[in-house]
C-alpha cells in the first residue's frame, strides 16, 4: 500500500509544474485528475498528452511535448527502481528460502534495455513517416510520449504485484 500511495503522491502533485521545457511547463493537476478513478490500463493512455494538449494552447507545441516527455521519463525512472526493488527482494528471497532462483533483477533490467532499442528504433521509424523527417516533429515527439507512459504504466504495475 506504501508504493500505491507514492505513485497517487507522485500524479497528483496539485498546481506544481511537472517539467519545463524552453520556458514552458505541464501541470500535474490535468494529468493526476485525469488518472485518479481509472482502474485499467488502458484506460490510463487518454490521460497521456493532454498537460501537452493544455500547454500548446499558450506555449509551443514541440516545447510542451518535451515537458511532459519530461514528466513520463522521471516517472519511469521511478517506476523502474520500484520494480527493480520488488525483482531484487524476491531474488533474495528466494535465495533464502533455498528456492530456485529466477533471476528477476537481471531479467528486468534486460526487459529495461530491449524496451529503450525498441522505443528508440520504433520512433525512429515513425520519424520517417511524416514529411518533416525530424526527430522534433510532434508525431515523433508524440511517439516517444506515448511509449514512455506505457512502459511507465507497466513498471508501475510490476511494482504492486505481490
Amino acid at each position: 500500500m506504501k508504493v500505491l500511495g507514492f505513485l497517487l503522491g507522485l500524479t497528483v502533485l496539485s498546481g506544481v509544474p511537472l517539467a519545463q521545457a524552453e520556458g514552458v511547463s505541464v501541470s500535474a493537476d490535468l494529468i493526476g485528475s485525469c488518472l485518479s478513478g481509472l482502474e485499467r490500463e488502458k484506460d490510463k493512455r487518454i490521460c497521456v498528452g493532454l498537460a501537452a494538449q493544455n500547454c500548446a494552447q499558450s506555449g509551443e507545441l514541440s516545447a510542451c511535448l518535451d515537458a511532459e516527455i519530461a514528466y513520463w521519463e522521471a516517472r519511469l525512472t521511478v517506476g523502474f527502481g520500484m520494480a527493480l526493488d520488488r525483482a531484487q527482494g524476491k531474488d533474495s528471497d528466494a535465495v533464502s528460502l533455498e528456492l530456485e532462483t529466477r533471476d528477476q533483477a537481471v531479467a528486468l533490467r534486460t526487459a529495461q534495455d530491449s524496451w529503450q532499442a525498441y522505443r528508440r528504433a520504433t520512433c525512429a521509424f515513425e520519424q520517417t513517416l511524416w514529411e518533416t523527417g525530424a526527430a522534433s516533429s510532434p508525431e515523433a515527439q508524440g511517439c516517444h510520449l506515448y511509449l514512455t507512459a506505457e512502459q511507465t504504466f507497466y513498471l508501475e504495475a510490476v511494482a504492486l504485484i505481490e
